[in-house]
């Protein structure tokens, strides 16, 4: 039985929200509940008693198989509280909530067992809190009040995970980044049914609102020179959505005009993005300036893209030592290479034995050379990578690899309020 709480608190409990002040939510994206719960019958009489404390919730009956039913068909809370009371496997279905959960989604699990092994297996597996029922007032008071670090200063609550960020740039210029960046995003929000932000920093020549016939929102240029506005109700605003899981924020600058940002603005941009969407795509300018550099240097994966030219192979490995450094080869490396346009030159273009001994590391994906479809695509605004083909096969195999997730082939809608 699904419930909205809406009943007011008693004398006691006004008392107790006096006693332990409650800190004010942070300024949540559109769409998103402050709190939801999927607990036993006790458990959610209680939270109805304490809508107050709660703020704008959604309670109902039921263990955490349900909570990731429902969240696989819309938005997550701010806030989640889930019953794992009785469940086999409690952590394996953890990583199961983990993976319908949006960023930035705090987890706070409620069961029956008093076991230390089990709370640190949960904290490790990144929830915030477990706690043995049954749940009273006092705790749930001291669960949702602020958490305070040693300097007094109110610390940030842990989630059960944040996105990741994927940053791209050629190697050369028209080498197909854009279209690669774009391709992927669309593919992992309609093919793996994530949440995806592309983000397109060349504020004045970016195409990625043009190959998806988006237009552009005035602003964000704006926001990143006050990088203290910056939260997700602004940059929900900001972005264009793309069908219900995809979302592009660019800019449309005056050319005469020069277009810069800190190092800070960006660092804001990005941990506002990743506490709100799976994946942040960028596209990144070859513009050597500190901004743009910052996008590269606090990405999860860096993606270089080439064409098979002894030009594109010179510029990707200057950029990998860029961005790499003189790291051992046989070391895990943060940057990978796509070569796109593969076949362009027929037999006078590098072989992938060629490619790989240059780069010193297998290309991550190859893709093909096929004018007669991204062309048209682009300049009709479809989806190259929406009909199959070796083309959808290059940007999938891409997609697996960074996300470690095959494609599903079933697609749950998302409610993008």
């Amino acid at each position: 039985m699904d419930t909205m709480t809406v009943e007011p608190v008693d004398v006691a409990e006004m008392k107790l929200l006096t006693a332990a002040p409650i800190e004010v939510a942070p300024r949540q994206a559109a769409g998103r509940v402050s709190v939801m719960a999927f607990v036993d019958a006790e458990t959610e009489r209680l939270l109805q008693e304490s809508s107050l404390l709660l703020g704008r919730s959604v309670i109902m009956r039921g263990g955490i198989a349900k909570a990731i039913q429902r969240l696989s068909e819309e938005r997550s809370p701010h806030l989640l509280l889930v019953d794992i009371s009785g469940v086999d496997l409690a952590l394996s279905q953890i990583h199961m909530l983990a993976e319908v959960c949006e960023p930035g989604t705090n987890v706070i699990a409620l069961g029956d067992q008093n076991d230390v092994a089990l709370y640190r297996d949960l904290i490790e597996a990144g929830v915030s809190d477990y706690i043995v029922k049954p749940l009273t007032r006092e705790r749930l008071t001291r669960t949702l009040a602020p958490k305070t670090n040693g300097s007094g200063e109110i610390a940030k609550a842990s989630s059960l995970k944040l996105g990741k960020m994927v940053s791209f740039i050629g190697a050369r210029g028209g080498v197909g980044t854009t279209t690669l960046a774009a391709n992927l995003a669309w593919h992992l929000a309609n093919r793996q049914a994530r949440r995806v932000a592309l983000v397109d920093l060349d504020l004045q020549h970016g195409d990625c609102h043009l190959l998806f016939n988006l237009a552009t929102t005035p602003g964000l240029r704006d926001a990143l020179a006050n990088p203290l506005r910056l939260d997700a109700l602004l940059l929900d605003r900001l972005m264009t959505q793309h069908g219900e899981r995809l979302f592009v924020l660019g800019g449309e600058e005056p050319l005469h005009e020069h277009v810069e940002f800190t190092t800070s603005a960006i660092d804001t941009l990005f941990s506002v993005l990743r506490s709100q969407f799976h994946y942040v795509i960028v596209d990144v300018p070859r513009i050597p300036t500190p901004g743009y550099r910052r996008a590269l240097e606090i990405a999860d994966r860096r993606i270089v893209v080439l064409d098979p030219t002894m030009r594109s192979m010179r510029d990707a490995v200057r950029l990998a030592k860029m961005l790499d450094g003189d790291a051992d080869p046989s070391a895990e490396r943060r940057s990978a290479f796509i070569v796109n346009r593969d076949g362009e030159t027929g037999r006078h273009g590098l072989s992938l034995t060629e490619i790989t001994k240059v780069l010193q590391v297998r290309p991550t994906s190859l893709v093909p050379f096929l004018p007669s479809l991204v062309t048209p695509a682009a300049h009709h605004a479809t989806v190259a990578t929406s009909k199959r083909g070796k083309f959808a096969d290059a940007i999938g195999t891409l997609a697996v690899e960074l996300s470690g997730r095959k494609q599903r082939r079933r697609w749950f809608s998302w409610r993008a309020n």
